[in-house]
């Protein structure tokens, strides 16, 4: 089974140990189907290669023009430093 795109990070906060970004997703049972997967690991495909995360919280908060934006904190690990703005975040294959 294939990974699923979840979003490009669009924000990083160093310190909480925080990414942000926007998706496509409108506010529906389909998307919160699919963020409730959203349970235990990412995998954030880099530039410098491809890393899995453990997911400590998830938000969702909805932008202007209606679709989904979401926030993933994240356990400390060290390859936090070698994320970046533009980075793809994709939800690991159960």
């Amino acid at each position: 089974m294939e990974d699923k795109f979840l979003m490009q990070i669009d924000f990083i906060f160093q310190k909480e140990k925080r990414i942000a970004g926007g998706t496509n997703l409108k506010y529906s049972e389909e998307s919160f189907d699919l963020l409730n997967r959203i349970s235990n690991n990412i995998i954030v495909k880099t530039r410098n290669g491809d890393f899995v995360f453990e997911v400590k919280k998830v938000d969702v908060f909805l932008s202007m023009t209606g679709f989904m934006n979401i926030g993933i904190t994240l356990y400390d690990r060290k390859e936090f430093c070698y994320l970046n703005i533009g980075d793809k975040v994709y939800l690991m294959s159960v």
